[in-house]
């Protein structure tokens, strides 16, 4: 039994390999999105993306919430309907593996009972970057 069953979160993975040709060259990526689903809602509705020029425009419109990490404010741009709650859930260790999951894969997702994470290659056992997420939402309901 994996931690994330003992937890009582079901996964769904989704593994896709996408390949283009550039001048000639094949090129490949391997990306797996896991679908956790959670015992029961969390109070959190945020989504997590890479900081791109496009996002620090948008800072311009909309407030986004600051963690006070330098680093992880200038990384990754979070888009929330719970400030608060999304505030008080990025602890240094919750931060450090939401930034390694999207720097290094793509965005994450928070929305009721659901967690969608995008990871790079064919994943498929469970990151501890993503049971760190898991733990830290269980824990915040």
């Amino acid at each position: 039994m994996s931690e994330l069953d003992k937890l009582g979160i079901k996964v769904e993975r989704v593994h896709q390999t996408d390949s283009t040709s550039a001048q000639g060259v094949e090129l490949g990526s391997d990306t797996t999105k896991l679908t956790l689903t959670l015992p029961s809602p969390v109070k959190i509705k945020a989504t997590f993306t890479p900081e791109s020029m496009g996002k620090k425009v948008m800072k311009l419109f909309k407030k986004e919430v600051q963690t006070g990490d330098a680093h992880f404010d200038s990384e990754i741009y979070i888009s929330t309907d719970t400030p608060e709650e999304t505030k008080a859930f990025l602890d240094e260790d919750v931060r450090n593996a939401i930034g390694f999951v999207v720097t290094t894969g793509g965005p994450l997702e928070i929305h009721d009972t659901t967690l969608s994470i995008i990871l790079t290659g064919n994943e498929q056992g469970e990151p501890n970057e993503v049971l760190t997420i898991a733990r830290a939402l269980l824990a915040a309901r």
